[in-house]
């Protein structure tokens, strides 16, 4: 749990119960911990070539165009537990009144505030009780087997022999 104060007044953000039962939360903060978004970008039938570089960059571009509402979420899921709002708008309000506090802290950017709510999710133990930090986890293992299973380089990206004999 973190305290965010706005307007002189104190707000208990803490992802526990409420924010985990939150859907829109889960499902975007999901998107964004978990690479989706790169893979959404990546080849969608087998033998579909796309550059990994392209996939990367359609894929964190996606991301960046998301994260101020990303953020806006993970702000309202946050204040459920302790000092519900009665709205997304109503979370968006606080945000923008916190950036005009605060323009020089680090938390007054969209990026800087969804940074501030994933360390408290993180601290607050939400990934743990939304099961995400094991969906990561396989997600991770499964790429990781994909990987080495074809482990064979093209040989497009081989080492041209430069052999003098």
């Amino acid at each position: 749990m973190k305290i965010l104060t706005i307007g002189g007044k104190e707000y208990k953000v803490e992802f526990s119960f409420e924010a985990a039962e939150y859907k829109d939360c889960v499902d975007r903060v999901f998107k964004v911990v978990s690479g989706s978004y790169i893979m959404k970008n990546g080849p969608s039938e087998e033998g579909e070539k796309i550059s990994i570089a392209a996939a990367v960059m359609n894929g964190t571009s996606d991301m960046v165009s998301d994260i101020p509402k990303v953020a806006i979420v993970a702000l309202y899921a946050g204040l459920l537990e302790n000092n519900p709002v009665e709205s997304e708008q109503a979370a968006k309000t606080l945000f923008k009144q916190f950036v005009k506090e605060n323009p020089d802290d680090e938390r007054a950017s969209f990026w800087g505030m969804y940074n501030f709510l994933r360390d408290c999710m993180e601290e607050d133990g939400f990934f743990k009780l939304t099961g995400m930090d094991k969906v990561i986890d396989k997600l991770n293992e499964a790429a990781e087997n994909q990987k080495s299973k074809s482990g064979k380089t093209p040989q497009d990206h081989r080492r041209k022999s430069t052999s003098t004999k």
